[in-house]
């Protein structure tokens, strides 16, 4: 087990130091064109020599206000479905219209029965063994509901992270992936973990938007889910610009597009909320609880090329559109890379399959269970897949 374990880590810095090698200088040309109206936003991208962070972390500054998405899509409209989308809605508020409308589900947790309510304000969450009882409001429900969602309560002007989890399968309450199976000894514990000030930060700027001032969360403005300039960044600069006489003939530079990172630094805005490999390999985190973390299981397959634009998060996943989830739909995407049956593999282009000539991820992008999860996760790690292998890490 530990050699297996030490050729994957060897595997994941030989991936590092290519990585940089081939990102470091197509990164700095385009975080320079891309960035000069901050320099707290030029700080954001770092070829590598540091964590990775995004225009969502720095937020706001005194020459660039949030607009909203409403203002956004006053002109994007080809872009209106976002909102509806898992990103739209990785975060909802709690006493919003139809979010657990008839609520009354209830999970064991060791001598404590933790049970969660509709309420006229929300929704809140109850702890109780008989003895003692406690009682904490749920400020946001974290997750669209797609496979689960997970609660924030607050308590003194804490926030905590609900021990007991929503999972749809289910239609009931179970352990949050990540807490602890041994039983709590107060009914505080059973309700949940305190989070600090930094996870805080960190859940708001993946779930919520227009929170963020310089770097500073202000949860009191934070906007339910994954709006436009969370991605993008403060827009008020653009929208002065665009509406005026000198519109911009090509990019313009006080709004941030994605599109123009390198692959590799693209990936790793993906991976500032989905997981970068440096966030797996600082959490430690190597078995099937990582084949949540999109980027860090993409990077490991061997088709992998951080300077390839065809093998990005965003080739195959619009971020502005709802989630495919029929099979079929990524075979173009695998197309791009690979040479259709009967045709001749080149430099531009890998072998066929020998074996299908459709449904590519099913057999080579599976989707595992994560125990615990009530769901089946797709594994970006792309590979052949051997009957009863060993979960590859």
């Amino acid at each position: 087990m530990l050699a297996t374990r030490e050729t994957a880590d060897t595997r994941a810095s030989r991936r590092w130091a290519c990585r940089f090698a081939v990102g470091t200088t197509v990164a700095v040309c385009a975080i320079a064109t891309l960035f000069s109206k901050a320099s707290a936003v030029h700080a954001t991208q770092d070829v590598h020599t540091a964590a990775p962070k995004s225009t969502r972390e720095v937020g706001a500054t005194d020459g660039s206000r949030y607009v909203g998405e409403e203002k956004c899509l006053s002109c994007h409209t080809d872009l209106s479905s976002q909102p509806s989308t898992g990103m739209g809605m990785a975060a909802l508020d709690p006493s919003a219209p139809g979010v657990h409308e008839d609520s009354s589900m209830s999970f064991r947790s060791g001598e404590y029965t933790v049970t969660l309510t509709k309420v006229r304000e929300g929704l809140q969450m109850t702890a109780s063994d008989g003895r003692e009882s406690l009682t904490l409001p749920v400020r946001w429900v974290f997750g669209q509901g797609y496979s689960g969602q997970t609660f924030l309560l607050e308590q003194d002007g804490k926030f905590y992270e609900s021990r007991a989890s929503y999972y749809k399968t289910i239609l009931n309450l179970d352990l949050t992936i990540g807490h602890t199976k041994r039983p709590p000894v107060t009914a505080l514990a059973a309700l949940g973990r305190l989070l600090p000030d930094e996870e805080v930060k960190k859940c708001f700027s993946c779930h919520t938007s227009e929170d963020m001032f310089e770097g500073r969360l202000d949860v009191k403005q934070a906007h339910p889910g994954v709006t436009c300039e969370n991605c993008h960044g403060a827009g008020s600069e653009h929208a002065v610009k665009m509406a005026g006489s000198q519109r911009p003939n090509g990019n313009d530079a006080t709004i941030f597009d994605p599109a123009l990172l390198a692959p590799t630094d693209l990936n790793d805005l993906c991976g500032s909320c989905h997981r970068t490999t440096r966030d797996v390999l600082n959490s430690g985190i190597r078995d099937i609880r990582n084949v949540r973390f999109q980027p860090y299981r993409l990077e490991n397959s061997r088709c992998y090329d951080p300077s390839d634009e065809r093998i990005t998060c965003v080739a195959c996943h619009n971020p502005h559109r709802n989630l495919q989830t029929s099979t079929v739909a990524y075979d173009a995407k695998c197309l791009a890379c690979h040479a259709r049956r009967g045709d001749k593999p080149g430099r531009q282009k890998a072998a066929a399959c020998p074996r299908a000539a459709n449904q590519c991820v099913t057999c080579h992008m599976p989707k595992l269970e994560l125990p615990g999860a009530h769901f089946a996760f797709t594994d970006h790690y792309i590979r052949i897949v051997q009957p009863n292998m060993p979960y590859p890490d």
